[in-house]
């Protein structure tokens, strides 16, 4: 890929990025801007309220020291949030939508839409690269650009954003599905697909996310980034890999992790033993 096609990959993934802090046009929440990847719910975690916000909180507690423990030894991979993250999120939607459970379940959608605009230039696309890669591009490694790429060049856009949520999970959160799906002017711009369930005083998920790549400006993805893992009182263990169907995405309710970790590639693969906290 030449120089000047690179830099605009980069500029167009950070556009993606930072338009979720665009201008709003619309009347629509603010938490409906584009974000890649999984919601941002951690920074509510445990505000939700009524049925299904105490719920959440009393079945996310057996695991909060592992959690906690987790997030403290910075280990290389956030997948280990991911059931919290879910399950908070959908709290908030089930409070935000007034939503009480019937025949058992809790199944509803909660919708966010509104018109964005963004705007970045060059260096917006670098900065965004560096910190998501970790690195720090070196001048002296690189060819030189013309003027119109360095640093002054702009993008600019905007359109309808459209988040579903579709939940359907068991009152007693047994178990349970959670589907988020993306788009941008009509155009499918992410997908995610979470699955859970308790067994024996074991959280064990499953999470799938699209693998969306920017090529000239297309947003295109045939493949999914996804988690397995299981929380536990005593400790945790996930895998993340790459997935190409989401017919593959293994049933929690049925995983026999040992068996599972053979027919995977893992990229990360995380076990973690819960210290006993000293008194």
């Amino acid at each position: 890929m030449g120089k000047r096609k690179g830099l605009l990959v980069l500029l167009l993934i950070a556009v993606l990025a930072l338009s979720g802090c665009g201008e709003q046009n619309g009347g629509a929440s603010p938490t409906a801007g584009p974000e890649s990847g999984q919601e941002k719910a951690a920074s509510v975690l445990g505000q939700a309220q009524g049925a299904l916000g105490d719920a959440v909180r009393a079945l996310m507690e057996p695991y909060a020291e592992t959690l906690s423990q987790a997030a403290k030894k910075s280990v290389e991979s956030l997948a280990h949030t991911i059931p919290g993250d879910m399950l908070n999120q959908m709290a908030l939607d089930a409070e935000a939508e007034d939503i009480k459970p019937q025949e058992g379940r809790w199944r509803f959608t909660r919708r966010d839409s509104g018109a964005y605009s963004y705007e970045a230039t060059a260096w917006d696309a670098m900065d965004e690269y560096a910190q998501g890669e970790g690195v720090t591009p070196n001048p002296a490694d690189e060819t030189p650009l013309d003027s119109q790429l360095n640093g002054d060049y702009a993008v600019s856009g905007g359109g309808l954003f459209d988040r579903t949520r579709d939940y359907d999970a068991a009152e007693d959160l047994s178990g349970g599905t959670a589907i988020l799906t993306d788009s941008l002017n009509g155009q499918a711009t992410g997908y995610e697909l979470f699955r859970f369930c308790v067994r024996n005083g074991e959280l064990i998920f499953a999470d799938a996310a699209l693998d969306a790549t920017v090529q000239d400006g297309t947003a295109a993805g045939n493949s999914y980034l996804a988690a397995v893992g299981s929380l536990r009182a005593d400790g945790l263990e996930i895998v993340e890999y790459r997935l190409t169907s989401l017919d593959d995405l293994p049933d929690p309710a049925a995983l026999n992790f040992s068996r599972f970790l053979l027919t995977v590639s893992p990229m990360t693969h995380i076990s973690m033993k819960t210290e006993k906290p000293s008194k």
